[in-house]
């Protein structure tokens, strides 16, 4: 047996006794998303309520946790870099607190919260005693390692093996390792909608031929990735590698042959998606899951020429100012990324980007416009209007750049709803918006 499968079995402990070196006071990265060590925060919560001052950071939790109730804050105190729908649910009466921040800076955040410990899940070691920290491994967790006093690396045989080097972890690196299975895929994309292929068909003629890519998640995003099928030369350089650029991929249209950074790589910082998706970059050399302070770093995304960057939010105003994560004072999601590719994209050489949503939703009071004249009280501002490139609805797309406050209003009433259309002109003229 080599030394280091000695190291292996001498540092394997159960997820009972794992869960048992968590002291009062410590303050815990678990990953985000599908690096979550599910199985191990199950065993966790079995003792919180015998902690005290004890701290979890994470984000974009996929299983319903006790902890997230209220009676476990100060045992178990959960902050979220990243508000998921359960977090959502638990974050006005639960145990939820949500940090905002751009996921390019999560290396300052994680610095400032000061974690000495740090729980991930892993794949089996391969041949060389190093672990995969796979799908999601890019989500912080290099830039903790050596920052902390305690790393617990739990075992999961469903993490694919992802081989660049940002996202091994040597055994010696672990101090110790638990086994916790579980599947981590999720289902298949619903097929986009009418509407969103609508959407999508407003955004195309933008993208051309030996473009790099970053295309967000949703089904507005899976309508994109279907209408590209078409294109050649594509290459991709994004936060979330989904389903749609799998099957872009497959299809033969990502080649990263004209990419003149990383040319032939898929670079992301995370991925998630359906079994295919796990198994597509499961040992896929082609594609590269990086730190993600680097991948989504501006500077790093403008290296790719010709960038487009493709967004989706929940509403804007009519100067152009983006809400995407949430209403008012209730969190919806988070901030991520867009502002970093929003950015890297005005950086890149004929780079640009895109912000797509629909023109209505389903509100408090019915069917309301998602143009409107001025954000909700209290509604963050994840994309800043002198940032926005181009807006996008199923009523047209509209480039902002260079327009006076006044051009945009005009600009994003004639792509608003026709409903809505009216009463958003009143409100402007009002507001000394539109003459």
């Amino acid at each position: 047996m080599t030394l280091w499968k000695n190291n292996y079995e001498s540092k394997l402990i159960s997820l009972a006794d794992a869960a048992s070196k968590i002291d009062s006071g410590d303050k815990i990265w678990a990953g985000g998303y599908l690096s979550v060590p599910v199985l191990f925060l199950k065993e966790l919560e079995k003792i919180a309520m015998m902690l005290k001052g004890t701290e979890l950071y994470s984000g974009l939790l996929t299983y319903p946790y006790e902890f997230l109730k209220p009676e476990y804050r100060g045992h178990l105190t959960y902050r979220s870099l990243f508000m998921g729908p359960l977090e959502k649910k638990f974050q006005h009466k639960g145990n939820v607190e949500i940090i905002p921040y751009h996921l390019s800076n999560v290396g300052q955040v994680l610095d400032a919260v000061g974690c000495n410990v740090m729980v991930v899940e892993v794949t089996p070691p391969n041949k060389d005693g190093f672990v995969s920290m796979g799908a999601c491994g890019g989500m912080g967790n290099k830039h903790l390692l050596p920052n902390v006093d305690l790393v617990i690396a739990v075992v999961n045989e469903s993490q694919p093996f992802i081989g660049n080097p940002e996202n091994l972890l040597h055994i010696d690196d672990v101090t110790f390792f638990a086994e916790g299975h579980h599947p981590i895929a999720g289902p298949k994309p619903v097929e986009p909608s009418d509407l969103e292929i609508s959407i999508a068909e407003h955004v195309l003629p933008y993208i051309h031929d030996g473009a790099t890519i970053q295309i967000g998640i949703g089904t507005i995003s899976n309508a994109l990735g279907m209408g590209l099928k078409g294109r050649k030369n594509l290459g991709i350089h994004t936060e979330m590698f989904t389903e749609s650029m799998m099957e872009l991929c497959k299809s033969g249209v990502i080649s990263g042959a004209e990419k003149n950074y990383k040319p032939n790589k898929i670079v992301a910082a995370f991925a998630a998606g359906s079994q295919e998706l796990i198994d597509y970059i499961d040992n896929n050399p082609d594609i590269e899951i990086g730190n993600v302070v680097v991948v989504n770093h501006p500077n790093e995304i403008a290296k790719n020429n010709n960038f487009v960057s493709i967004n989706t939010c929940i509403m804007t105003d009519l100067t152009g100012q983006i809400a995407s994560e949430g209403v008012g004072h209730t969190q919806i999601s988070g901030s991520g990324g867009q502002v970093d590719f929003v950015r890297g994209a005005t950086f890149s050489n004929g780079g640009l980007s895109v912000i797509a949503l629909s023109s209505t939703y389903k509100g408090p009071n019915g069917v309301e416009s998602t143009i409107c004249s001025a954000l909700p009280a209290g509604t963050p501002v994840t994309t800043l209007r002198n940032d926005v490139h181009l807006i996008a609805t199923e009523y047209g797309i509209v480039d902002l750049r260079g327009l006076t406050t006044k051009q945009r209003a005009e600009a994003l009433i004639n792509i608003a709803h026709p409903d809505f259309r009216n009463a958003l002109r009143d409100e402007a003229i009002t507001n000394g918006l539109c003459k």
